[in-house]
């Protein structure tokens, strides 16, 4: 009687043990959830969709693990919906994969295939090999399990003939041939079972035992052997003949494979001497025990006997102790690891939007912008504005086509941009055939004049070189006016959406009266951009030159810089 009560205070002991080690796991799984869905909130407030999709899957796997199904299923459905707004396919792959997994084959079997498949397609366009393989494993899998044979071959061949390039083991070699062979029995293709008997018998057997098994991927043996039985069972006469001729390769193998899963676990298998000494101990051990009990029972010491149970509990809550601690530390770990990779992409994402953001605006403005949420317009006193236009660009461009048009156009540009920058002068926008570029933006500075003329002379030159080689091979020339002003104007970035850097003020409409009042291949300047310039450069009077909507100005072509 009283030996039955502490047995019954050493499971109640051991089952509450475990169930604390259960509720300490349970807690930082918790916890951790807390922290990731702060972190989703602000990724889709900032609308980081790729972040929010990793987020999102991590905390579905922690829901799952901590048994709360729905929520699980929720944040599996949110990743699909993030990663569909990052536009990232390989993103969103990952996403359907990862429900996929997490849904029961028993109960959402088609919704399940269907996720792999949306997947698997989506990998291929990304040409994601390692997706590819999972999904096409799992599709074979769960087709095969559902009992829908003529549906295997479409993955489980595909597979097999890209063996090197998806990474098939020996193992799911083996496997995916019994799996075509038993489908074949089924549907009554007597070709195709000899063809893939006579594949399956060149794979090779050697090191199976140590290739882990992964239930997520892989067939189960046993279940394979039995729908070989049954399959074999009721197969035409001719096919049941052609089997039974290899029934001892068959068999063979099946062995094969049951000890790759009974070893998925064992690391190093052991020699049979050191089998031999385990077993030895375990029996010495088991009748030294025994004795020890017959002893205590002949003798009946209580005392002796609590002694031994309370060391053997504590013995148990010691290793269980462990044990927990040691899975609490791989769950966290594998969290920790995601967490690292998801960090990584987000710096990669975030590296990529930096300089998307520096090729929209200056590097000032993106500061400020990312600082405060927006960038306030800003007064200068002093700006440099240059604007250039190509002269008759409609006549010549009904000579080109569209295509023509717009390549012309990147080329003259892009040397621009090269000529712009050299001279440190931001670009602010090119509008159809026109170009606007200023100096003293964002930055202020004295020598803005003197920089906006230096890179117009540039400019006029590349037209001048590049207009030559045209003509020398009988083809259609762009001839530039260029026009400079100087003054105060106001710069910044405006709007909500589509941001865009850009100047406003009298300055800039006199810039582009000086650019439509010019002559091409000439560099036409302003009054007050010639009395900063004039100490500097050879200029030419052109006296009071009508402007639109200006009247009469003061105009000066540049001839070039001042040599001593």
């Amino acid at each position: 009687m009283r030996k039955n009560l502490s047995l019954y205070y050493f499971i109640i002991i051991f089952f509450a043990f475990i169930t604390f080690s259960f509720q300490v796991d349970k807690k930082a799984l918790t916890d951790k959830a807390k922290q990731l869905l702060a972190t989703l909130t602000q990724q889709v407030k900032n609308n980081q969709y790729a972040e929010a999709t990793q987020t999102s899957v991590i905390l579905a796997e922690i829901y799952e693990e901590l048994g709360q199904a729905s929520q699980a299923a929720t944040y599996f459905k949110d990743a699909i919906g993030y990663a569909e707004k990052s536009k990232q396919k390989r993103l969103i792959a990952l996403a359907y994969e990862k429900e996929g997994d997490f849904l029961l084959a028993h109960i959402d079997l088609t919704k399940k295939i269907k996720n792999y498949q949306t997947a698997s397609k989506l990998y291929q366009e990304s040409r994601d090999t390692v997706g590819i393989a999972s999904t096409l494993k799992k599709l074979a899998k769960y087709h095969f399990e559902a009992k829908l044979y003529a549906k295997v071959p479409a993955y489980s061949q595909v597979l097999l003939e890209n063996a090197e390039e998806y990474a098939l083991n020996s193992f799911e070699e083996l496997s995916h041939y019994k799996a075509l062979i038993i489908s074949y029995i089924r549907l009554g293709n007597i070709q195709e079972v000899k063809k893939y008997l006579t594949l399956w018998k060149n794979i090779k057997k050697e090191g199976l035992t140590s290739i882990a098994y992964n239930p997520d991927i892989d067939f189960d043996e046993e279940i394979l052997a039995k729908e070989f039985d049954e399959a074999l069972a009721k197969a035409k006469p001719q096919i049941q003949q052609l089997v039974y001729q290899e029934q001892e390769f068959i068999n063979a193998t099946s062995k094969t494979l049951k000890k790759s899963l009974v070893n998925n676990d064992i690391k190093k298998p052991l020699s049979e001497l050191e089998q031999k000494e385990i077993e030895s101990k375990w029996q010495k051990d088991i009748i030294a025990k025994q004795q020890e009990i017959v002893q205590l029972e002949e003798e009946k010491n209580q005392r002796l006997y609590f002694g031994i149970v309370a060391s053997l509990l504590a013995v148990g809550i010691a290793v269980i102790a462990l044990v927990s601690r040691q899975i609490a530390n791989r769950k966290l770990a594998k969290k920790n690891k995601q967490i690292e990779e998801q960090k990584k992409v987000i710096e990669e994402e975030k590296k990529k939007a930096e300089t998307l953001l520096l090729n929209i605006l200056p590097k000032e403005v993106a500061e400020e912008l990312k600082e405060k949420g927006y960038a306030a317009p800003r007064h200068y006193d002093m700006v440099t504005v240059l604007f250039t236009d190509f002269k008759g660009f409609s006549q010549i461009a009904e000579r080109l086509s569209p295509h023509e048009i717009v390549d012309r156009l990147n080329f003259f540009f892009q040397n621009f941009d090269e000529i712009a920058s050299k001279h440190n002068l931001e670009k602010i926008k090119t509008i159809g055939d026109a170009y606007m570029c200023a100096g003293g933006i964002p930055n202020e500075n004295s020598t803005n004049p003197i920089d906006a003329v230096r890179a117009g002379l540039e400019i006029q030159e590349f037209m001048r070189q590049w207009n030559l080689e045209r003509l020398l091979q009988g083809e259609p020339t762009f001839e530039l006016r260029l026009g400079i002003n100087t003054g105060p104007l106001v710069a910044g970035v405006i709007g909500k959406n589509k941001f865009a850097y850009d100047i406003w003020g009298d300055t800039v409409n006199l810039a582009s009266r000086m650019e439509s009042s010019g002559e091409i291949g000439k560099v036409n300047i302003s009054q007050t951009t010639y009395e900063w310039v004039k100490h500097q450069f050879v200029c030419t009077y052109r006296g009071k030159v009508p402007a639109k909507h200006k009247g009469e100005i003061n105009m000066y072509f540049v001839e070039g810089e001042i040599t001593s």
